[in-house]
């Protein structure tokens, strides 16, 4: 769990991205390498990450996961930071702007809810 200094340091990077994250709702499925598949809700993406929301996650951060997005994958990430059930991952190796565009405008569901 996050202690208030761990809070203040996940909103700080948040504000050091390197490229904005476009606000969706899309579904996403992840592997730990020790666990089963999970299917989330990822709920804001860029080139080089994103972030879900994972009701029950117990997953650590540096921990390393295998991810899917929709039929996209699998993409090889870290998770950088977790906040209760919502984690932050960045891809291993950043997506092409083609297939986050792709994404954004084929996968977004914005009527579905947690």
């Amino acid at each position: 769990m996050l202690n208030k200094a761990d809070d203040s340091q996940t909103h700080e990077a948040a504000n050091q991205r390197r490229e904005p994250r476009h606000v969706v709702q899309v579904a996403g499925r992840y592997r730990s390498r020790v666990g089963t598949a999970r299917d989330i809700w990822i709920k804001d993406i860029s080139e080089t990450g994103c972030r879900f929301f994972d009701k029950f996650s117990v997953l650590p951060v540096d921990s390393s996961i295998t991810f899917r997005v929709g039929s996209i994958g699998p993409i090889s990430a870290k998770v950088r930071w977790r906040e209760k059930s919502v984690i932050g991952i960045e891809f291993e190796n950043p997506l092409y702007p083609s297939v986050l565009e792709h994404i954004i405008r084929t996968m977004d569901e914005p009527d579905q809810a947690e």
